[in-house]
């Protein structure tokens, strides 16, 4: 079963795993950076799949 999460705690992962991936990608972490990218993607189908 799958944990639903609240539309204010995506928006705030999804703020928050950004600055992170920013961050990988000015390190040169380009794996780590694709990496949060799929967890932002998925927080971003999780909002709009909401009515």
């Amino acid at each position: 079963m799958s944990h639903v999460h609240s539309i204010n705690d995506i928006r705030t992962a999804i703020r928050e795993l950004s600055a992170r991936a920013d961050l990988a990608r000015k390190e040169g972490r380009l794996d780590d950076a694709a990496e949060l990218e799929k967890r932002i993607q998925g927080y971003r189908e999780e909002l709009a799949a909401r009515p």
